[in-house]
């Protein structure tokens, strides 16, 4: 899985070839299929291994903070923590970043059922810190949120600004609008 995960990382689904994951793991292609039925199988297992990780990581960053603080700064908690997540060297939580659009729908729907506490996550952090009469309905800012930062690993490359600053600038974007909708 290891392996999988770090090929479908840089390759996405389409393109990743059991014979590379079989390499990078050290065995032949067709003894994965001893531990997994099909490619279809071990993508899944993949992804949900990603989504667990990432949800116990964001999650553990947000209770980390003390119960009695601001609404806003546990959400901007959650936002560091996801995209210093998916910009540290975890294959699993990129690999679903990148791999989620490819998937076929009977496991979309699969994953997207597991995603529940991850989506659930971020759902109660937007709400507690939705502004008072806010004309931002929460479910689609919590969409948006996550697909801004699940695309990050796309796109960022080690350089000028550190994870952490990205992660900053990605609160400050969604925060700014967000709160000022309120």
């Amino acid at each position: 899985m290891d392996s999988a995960a770090k090929v479908l990382r840089a390759k996405g689904m389409m393109a990743t070839r059991l014979s590379e994951i079989a390499e990078g793991a050290g065995m032949l292609a067709p003894s994965i299929y001893y531990h997994f039925k099909s490619k279809d199988v071990l993508v899944e297992k993949v992804m949900l291994e990603g989504i667990y990780r990432n949800t116990r990581y964001i999650l553990a960053a947000v209770e980390g903070k003390n119960a009695g603080i601001d609404p806003v700064e546990r959400l901007r908690t959650g936002i560091r923590a996801h995209v210093e997540f998916l910009l540290s060297d975890d294959d699993y939580s990129s690999a679903v970043a990148r791999v989620f659009p490819e998937l076929p729908e009977e496991m979309r729907g699969r994953v997207l059922a597991a995603y529940a506490a991850f989506e659930n996550c971020w759902r109660d952090l937007i709400v507690a810190a939705h502004p008072k009469g806010g004309s931002i309905d929460a479910p689609v800012a919590r969409k948006y949120l996550i697909a801004m930062l699940d695309s990050t690993p796309m796109w960022y490359r080690r350089g000028k600004l550190k994870p952490a600053q990205i992660a900053e600038q990605a609160a400050d974007l969604f925060l700014g609008g967000y709160l000022a909708a309120g």
